[in-house]
């Protein structure tokens, strides 16, 4: 298991599974990720199939799968992707996942850091964008 350090998670990755948990260095960064979790568990369960029927196969290939979210948004499980490849046609799979993307509130962050090859598929696999402002600081 290895740990990555994101600006508002930390991200714990294990063989198959990546664990994404706020980070606690500012309170600005915990509750923007807690917002990042809540964002990922929303298009995991937007259309509430995945309730009503929990061996349903994933119908948004393009998102890594998260296998469970809990509502506080204090701990996502989701699929590990390969992060690491980087084949001939990446570039053009990473303008296709960007096409595809468009008019989702993540679309402007689908960039080389947020995306992944689950087998020869590319995927994103951070899509806890939401939009919101930038951190700010209170005092000098």
């Amino acid at each position: 298991m290895d740990i990555r350090v994101g600006s508002r998670r930390i991200v714990f990755r294990a063989e198959r599974r990546v664990f994404k948990i706020p980070r606690f260095t500012r309170w600005v960064s915990f509750i923007r990720g807690i917002n990042e979790n809540l964002e990922e568990r929303y298009w995991f369960s937007a259309d509430g199939s995945r309730r009503r029927n929990p061996s349903q196969k994933w119908t948004v290939p393009q998102l890594a799968e998260i296998y469970w979210a809990d509502r506080f948004g204090l701990l996502v499980v989701m699929e590990r992707v390969d992060v690491a490849i980087r084949p001939a046609s990446f570039q053009e799979d990473l303008r296709r996942l960007q096409d595809w993307a468009k008019g989702f509130s993540f679309a402007q962050d689908v960039n080389e850091s947020n995306v992944g090859y689950r087998g020869t598929e590319l995927v994103i696999c951070d899509y806890g964008f939401f939009g919101g402002t930038r951190d700010c600081y209170i005092g000098t």
